[in-house]
């Protein structure tokens, strides 16, 4: 059982969707599956005036589009760092010559709107403002986005943010919120194998984009949005990807979207009162707890290896460690996807056990009671 941050675990209808014999990329066929998967990806970001573009790429992938058609060299680009995907976001707009402001997020903190509005007052040249609605690394989640929104707007500045492991496990709602980029991807709450890179672009972002006159070959939105106009993609599509991602959405809305985000919010809180019953301690603030990944400090005297590795032998549960340098120094457990009571609560009571053969004194039974309290009271009818 996968209850690691993406890939997921997927529907038997999502295996089966892909499961078919190539189509040609230019044809009516596959115009009207790009048209379907557009549609339904335009509610799931609430995009009423924003583009939508779907890339055979990795979330990574997305995010370097971003940087690459919007940064002229030179740009100041403001990142608010919680982590590793926000350092993995400023590397992209430095690549393509950005002149990058880090500002890191202290004490498990999430993007505080007092603070940007500080830091553009600091720097009013900021041409970019950027981070991620979810940072997966640290298991902390921005609660203040359209607020922030609003003051970039103000500002002047763009507002990019990385949603890669938030779109379908909370609103993100692009308009709304005044992004301008939006970057997803399916592998991880929206229950599709890994390969395709949702972006979003506002009419804001088109006025600068269009602006550069080298783009990237590859990721150029001018380009997709061309060839958008009769529903294709400028290069070859992953079509089975596609297959697998319309089938992922049809399952969510026969659910119910608001159904969906609500089973992910019911989960965490079933997740977070096992996980807080056993007295471990999360990288995340008070208030910052993400919804769709929890990251937790190794316990004194035991290693993240020993704990997933007990997991994974015993239980047959995979769950996460740190990476690059949170690697041996937390252990990370996902809330995405297909989640379920049982995924939840089979979850916390192998932790418990597997915590308890390592040593730990924790009170399983508690824990398994409490997770089962908050689902009782959460879950969606």
């Amino acid at each position: 059982m996968l209850m690691i941050p993406g890939p997921t675990e997927i529907d038997e209808r999502v295996i089966r969707a892909m499961a078919r014999q190539m189509i040609d990329h230019r044809s009516d066929e596959f115009r009207a599956l790009m048209k379907s998967v557009v549609e339904k990806s335009r509610k799931i970001f609430e995009a009423n005036s924003s583009d939508i573009y779907i890339l055979t790429a990795s979330g990574t992938g997305g995010v370097e589009a971003a940087a690459s058609n919007l940064t002229q060299p030179g740009d100041k680009v403001l990142i608010l760092s919680a982590g590793l995907f926000a350092e993995r976001m400023a590397e992209a707009f430095a690549a393509y010559g950005a002149n990058v402001v880090k500002h890191p997020l202290e004490n498990g903190q999430g993007p505080n709107p007092v603070a940007v509005k500080k830091l553009l007052e600091t720097h009013p040249d900021t041409a970019i403002v950027g981070f991620p609605f979810n940072e997966t690394s640290t298991g902390i989640i921005s609660r203040d986005v359209k607020e922030i929104g609003r003051i970039c707007r103000e500002h002047g500045a763009l507002l990019v943010v990385d949603a890669v492991t938030a779109v379908g496990g909370v609103r993100v709602p692009v308009d709304e919120y005044n992004i301008d980029v939006c970057v997803a991807g399916t592998q991880k709450c929206l229950a599709t194998p890994p390969g395709l890179a949702l972006v979003t672009v506002s009419k804001r972002a088109w006025e600068k984009i269009e602006q550069k006159k080298l783009r990237p070959p590859y990721f150029d939105l001018v380009k997709y949005r061309h060839f958008m106009e009769r529903w294709e993609t400028p290069f070859t599509p992953a079509v089975t990807l596609f297959w697998a991602f319309d089938e992922a959405l049809n399952i969510i809305f026969e659910y119910g979207y608001e159904r969906w985000l609500a089973r992910h919010a019911a989960g965490a809180a079933g997740l977070y009162a096992g996980l807080r019953t056993y007295g471990l301690e999360f990288y995340a603030g008070p208030g910052f707890e993400s919804p769709i990944v929890a990251a937790m400090h190794i316990p004194p005297g035991l290693t993240d290896t020993a704990i997933r590795e007990t997991m994974k032998k015993k239980y047959g549960i995979l769950i996460s460690g740190g990476l690059a340098h949170y690697k041996g120094k937390m252990f990370r457990i996902a809330n995405i996807g297909l989640i379920t009571r049982d995924k939840v609560v089979n979850t916390i009571f192998a932790l418990g056990k597997t915590l308890k053969s390592l040593g730990m004194d924790v009170d399983v039974s508690a824990a398994v009671e409490n997770t089962e309290r908050e689902l009782d009271r959460n879950w969606p009818s």
